[in-house]
């Protein structure tokens, strides 16, 4: 019976101390994040010949974000970032006629909601964006395709679980789901309104170690669009390497 009342003390000692070590994640603090890393882009678009493929070379991308101090389980975070695209077509049997490179960029404001243990957050998301679009499509008398400008404001929700690695490093997982309307475009496809899929997951090494405040993200994005033939498709992918000042 002492042996069994020893267990369940043990037992719940080590849940008291798991629940503490949340405590201590570094997303829970008011902080400046500046990131840089890389990312991948592809765009897809239906064609009177077949699918029309356009992929990015590898395009560097410049992040910043301000987390503001959590209060009475509230706070704000605003985002933006610019990256650098340049594409190709797919298939060499297609011609971009615009083969310059592109930029990219967005700023984003999302209020948000933590529960009572800081480890999961609702938010909503409102978001203006620019990016790339395919504006002409090949045909069946020229190969030629082209690509323009899209400027967009993105509303939507999200939420992120925050938890810990075996090692104790905190981690987060974010998915979002947006809808993406067109200000305007510089297209000869119009482009009109969508979805927009986010996913990813941030890592970062925990306080009180020789890497405080350095992190990593990985991340997954997908916009589904009507146009004025059928719809377009951005795909990216990414990797961003952070650093966290906390205040």
């Amino acid at each position: 019976m002492k042996y069994f009342a020893s267990m369940i003390l043990l037992m719940c000692l080590q849940a008291k101390a798991g629940i503490a070590d949340y405590e201590y994640l570094p997303f829970l603090d008011e902080n400046l994040k500046i990131g840089l890393g890389m990312s991948y882009s592809k765009l897809e678009a239906n064609s009177d010949v077949g699918n029309y493929y356009l992929l990015s070379a590898a395009n560097p991308r410049l992040e910043v974000s301000y987390s503001s101090p959590v209060k009475d389980y509230y706070r704000h975070r605003f985002s933006m970032a610019v990256e650098q695209e340049l594409f190709r077509p797919e298939n060499d049997t297609f011609v971009l006629k615009n083969r310059e490179a592109r930029t990219a960029a967005f700023l984003s404001w999302e209020p948000v909601w933590l529960n009572e243990d800081k480890n999961f957050e609702r938010h909503f998301k409102f978001m203006l964006k620019s990016g790339s679009i395919i504006s002409e499509l090949p045909n069946t008398f020229t190969v030629n395709g082209d690509i323009g400008d899209r400027y967009a404001v993105d509303v939507g929700v999200g939420f992120t679980w925050y938890g810990l690695t075996v090692s104790k490093f905190p981690l987060g997982f974010l998915a979002e789901v947006l809808y993406s309307q067109t200000l305007f475009d510089h297209s000869a496809n119009s482009v009109y309104n969508g979805l927009s899929y986010r996913i990813g997951i941030e890592f970062e090494f925990k306080k009180r170690s020789l890497f405080s405040g350095w992190g990593m993200r990985a991340y997954y994005e997908y916009d589904d669009l009507k146009n004025d033939y059928s719809h377009v498709v951005d795909k990216e992918i990414g990797l961003i390497f952070s650093k966290a000042t906390v205040f």
